[in-house]
């Protein structure tokens, strides 16, 4: 065989190789990508949503629970009966506001848990379990839109790692969707910040009275000393459920039409105040703040949080008024 021939066989064989090493490499990344893929919950299923109602008044709400899990994979498992409970309370604690004038339709998703894993940004929105967790509220939606909401006027509320997952949700589905924001009564998202930089995304805009539309409805609870939690980062937007003002004048007490308090692990009702507390937006840091009874002060369970941070009740402080504030603001959305 003479020398250039064996050459060219040579290069033959190297080029053949590295084409079946490469052709290998490409499959056992792609079988990595099949490993990597979680499964999608069937949102078909009524199995799958906390509230899935008969359709019987003219405006739905797609509701997300707040943080229920402890699982210590850092992610709920929805298919647990003791977690599934969780979030059954939580809804009955904070869902109840909008079911005396709405369907309301609440999906179970796979949300962050306490024991996740936190990344070194320190953000939860970073870690793989809140964007998996998100992922499944945006699936959701889109169910609950095409085929569960009929074309009726709808209003999205949430608290917590529920608004926050809603955040993600209106910068990606309603910035480039008119008609989706015009179907939306109110966004009450509720436990988070929630900045004008979201909302410059969504579309919406951030509530300035008590009965304008299409118009997001948040504030974040603390007593007048507190020096905030972590859900309130600066530039917060912040609405008095009281007065349904974003200046900083103080609502009495006397306006307040009732706090309700529930066993939120279980959604059983424990007592209604009325008069309970007043209210004043702290316009430096976006805060809603508040002076409660002292005796409520020194008992109340106020969870993992710095001192006068009373996240946990969020809706249960203003309850009542939040309530009306519901039934206003469909009637506003039929008469515009």
């Amino acid at each position: 065989m003479k020398k250039r021939d064996l050459c060219k066989r040579i290069i033959s064989v190297i080029v053949l190789s590295m084409s079946i090493i490469l052709l290998n490499a490409c499959n056992k990344d792609d079988d990595n990508d099949d490993e990597d893929i979680v499964e999608q919950i069937n949102y078909s299923n009524a199995a799958n949503w906390v509230a899935y109602p008969d359709a019987t008044k003219a405006v739905d709400v797609f509701y997300v629970y707040p943080t229920v899990s402890s699982n210590a994979t850092g992610a709920m498992d929805i298919n647990n009966e003791e977690e599934r409970a969780l979030a059954q309370g939580i809804f009955k604690a904070q869902a109840s506001v909008f079911e005396g004038d709405a369907n309301v339709f609440a999906p179970y998703y796979r949300q962050m848990s306490t024991k996740v894993n936190m990344p070194e940004s320190g953000l939860a929105t970073d870690t793989e379990e809140f964007k998996r967790g998100s992922q499944d509220v945006q699936q959701a939606f889109d169910y609950f839109i095409e085929n569960l909401n009929k074309d009726r006027p709808f209003i999205i509320a949430g608290h917590s790692q529920g608004t926050m997952a809603l955040i993600e949700l209106i910068q990606n589905r309603f910035g480039n969707d008119e008609e989706l924001r015009n179907r939306l009564v109110a966004a009450y998202l509720i436990g988070y910040t929630v900045t004008d930089e979201a909302l410059n995304i969504s579309g919406l805009a951030a509530a300035q009275s008590s009965n304008d539309v299409g118009v997001v409805v948040t504030y974040n609870t603390q007593s007048v000393t507190s020096l905030g939690g972590p859900m309130l980062m600066p530039g917060a937007n912040c609405i008095n459920p009281l007065n349904w003002k974003t200046d900083n004048t103080y609502a009495d007490s006397s306006m307040n039409l009732g706090a309700v308090f529930f066993d939120d692990a279980t959604g059983t009702f424990l007592r209604e105040v009325q008069y309970y507390c007043g209210a004043k937006i702290n316009t430096e840091k976006g805060a809603l703040t508040t002076t409660i009874p002292q005796i409520d002060a020194d008992t109340l369970e106020f969870g993992p949080y710095k001192e006068g941070v009373y996240h946990r009740y969020d809706y249960a402080f203003w309850y009542r008024n939040l309530e009306k504030n519901v039934g206003s603001r469909i009637e506003a959305y039929f008469e515009n």
